[in-house]
């Protein structure tokens, strides 16, 4: 396991564990997380993000059991998460209400539970999860840092990363399982997001097949100006990447673009 690093000194090394999520299959899923984890702590890393719903995938029929089983699963990678953050998403099930819930997992403890407010109506998630309170928080400190996430979806509603950046998030994270007939739009939304916000992002996808849908993997790392530093493309991979949070930060003096909406004077004038 790397050694334990309490404050982020310069350069952070973060993992993006782009895997193929077998819908259903937890077991399965939880191996190849475990793999990954191990390869993330190899390489230095201190954070290591994972695709939407990871050890589950979308089983609409089969939610109500799988989500018994993710207390059992989440203690299992909270052992693991000592020396390294675990980050993703994994069905909740809160009196029998199922949310999809994005969990930072680090030292034993749980330091963000985030549920995805915008649920995608095309796909019928709103049928089976009950969404997020809008007003929940979405940013977590870690290392001297401060993140924020969104997922999936919620890509394609900037508020979301933008409240985050406004509470001063340097590093936006993005778990999802997209489909790969939407890949175009998950790779210049990622950038957008980098570029509006000023800040890091690293997204996690799945790839290949899961359930009915072929996902678009590309799995990335942008800077704050949304220049790409890292992809998976379409492999079951594990990208390291150094980044400094402290560079966001100094683009951010530089060229202060990142404003609160009711600082702009839209009547002009």
């Amino acid at each position: 396991m790397a050694k334990k690093i309490f404050f982020c000194e310069g350069d952070m090394k973060i993992s993006i564990a782009q895997m193929q999520v077998h819908e259903g299959d937890v077991e399965k899923n939880f191996e190849t997380s475990l793999g990954m984890i191990e390869k993330a702590c190899s390489a230095d890393s201190r954070i290591v993000l994972f695709p939407e719903l990871f050890l589950s995938g979308f089983d609409y029929p089969n939610l109500q059991n799988l989500s018994k089983k993710m207390p059992e699963y989440i203690n299992k990678l909270l052992e693991k998460s000592a020396d390294i953050a675990i980050c993703g998403t994994f069905l909740e099930n809160i009196n029998d209400e199922i949310f999809n819930t994005f969990y930072c997992l680090y030292e034993k403890k749980v330091m963000l539970k985030y549920s995805k407010v915008k649920l995608f109506e095309v796909t019928k998630e709103d049928d089976y999860f009950c969404p997020g309170n809008k007003n929940q928080e979405n940013t977590f400190d870690l290392f001297g840092i401060k993140f924020g996430v969104c997922i999936c979806f919620e890509l394609r509603f900037p508020e979301i990363l933008r409240k985050a950046a406004l509470k001063g998030a340097e590093v936006l994270l993005v778990s999802a399982i997209w489909p790969v007939e939407r890949l175009n739009a998950w790779r210049k939304l990622s950038a957008a997001r980098a570029i509006e916000n000023q800040a890091f992002v690293a997204t996690c996808n799945a790839n290949d097949k899961s359930g009915k849908w072929i996902c678009a993997g590309h799995s990335s790392v942008y800077d704050p100006n949304g220049t790409l530093l890292s992809s998976a493309y379409n492999q079951t991979t594990i990208k390291t990447i150094s980044i400094d949070p402290e560079y966001a930060k100094n683009v951010r003096e530089k060229f202060p673009s990142l404003i609160k909406a009711y600082d702009l004077n839209c009547a002009g004038g």
